[in-house]
């Protein structure tokens, strides 16, 4: 299949507008969650673990609460 580049950049737009918000969703417990020995955070927008890993809960609330502010 071959696209022009207009049509290219009315693609990439659209994926780069789509309202993503409610997709992930964290589960009732909480988006912080324990796996294994380490705690994790569930991105609310795609329901993905974030890639980092923290060594206690209260480090992982605190970096969720600073991506917020920030964002």
């Amino acid at each position: 299949m071959k696209i022009t580049k207009r049509q290219l950049r009315t693609i990439i737009k659209e994926v780069l507008e789509e309202d993503k918000s409610g997709k992930g969703k964290c589960p009732d417990s909480g988006c912080v969650s324990k796996r294994g020995n380490k705690w994790r955070i569930i991105s609310n927008k795609t329901g993905k673990m974030w890639p980092q890993h923290y060594n206690t809960k209260e480090k992982a609330e605190n970096a969720l609460k600073a991506y917020h502010i920030h964002n």
